[in-house]
């Protein structure tokens, strides 16, 4: 049986959170800027994507799969238990998104801390837009990976990697949008080793 519409705006809601927040960061922002200067700020939206890529590696790597014992139960929790529940359970709907409150407060430190960086708050909005771009696909393809039954294309190449960190070896492939991190810090899928030439069974007599 498919979603209500109200199931799915509950489930898919970081969908129309995300770029709500945006929207009205980006407005909000952008009434202190000079003239002239909201242009320049374009490309701080692909330095955001970039940036989310990193943290879509580093969160996974070092926040998910944390080999440290965490001894408050609610830190646990946030860190890796539902996570690890994903690996336990991953054709379970409810465990493939992030919670949108965990991802609303990694936003505000992140927001925080660009901020304190570049001293313009436009900027911050334009590099937490492109984050929260980067979110929503690594959102969309994570889901797509674990309930679409696409065999070819992208998806079903972002679905190798990704399964092969699920069910072979957690400790590498911690990419799922890409594995370009995964290639920089040594963590990427092992590639098959090439075929030899093939050797007849057949006996020769010169």
């Amino acid at each position: 049986m498919g979603m209500s519409m109200k199931e799915r705006l509950y489930r898919f809601r970081s969908f129309w959170i995300f770029p709500l927040i945006a929207f009205v960061l980006l407005f909000a922002t952008s009434r202190s800027q000079p003239e002239g200067s909201l242009g320049h700020s374009v490309w701080f939206f692909p330095f955001g994507l970039l940036l989310w890529t990193l943290l879509e590696y580093t969160l996974h790597r070092f926040a998910f799969h944390i080999q440290r014992p965490i001894h408050n139960p609610h830190l646990r929790e946030i860190l890796n238990m539902s996570h690890l529940g994903h690996h336990a359970a991953p054709r379970d709907p409810t465990r493939v998104l992030v919670h949108p409150l965990y991802g609303l407060v990694i936003s505000a430190l992140l927001y925080a801390a660009i901020y304190l960086t570049s001293s313009n708050a436009f900027s911050t909005a334009v590099i937490m837009a492109g984050i929260w771009a980067g979110f929503l696909y690594y959102e969309a393809v994570h889901y797509r990976v674990h309930f679409s039954l696409s065999a070819s294309g992208l998806i079903a190449w972002q679905r190798r990697g990704h399964f092969y960190h699920h069910f072979t070896n957690n400790k590498r492939c911690f990419g799922v949008t890409s594995p370009v991190w995964d290639y920089v810090f040594g963590t990427r899928k092992p590639s098959m080793p090439a075929k030899g030439p093939a050797i007849s069974s057949e006996r020769t007599w010169s």
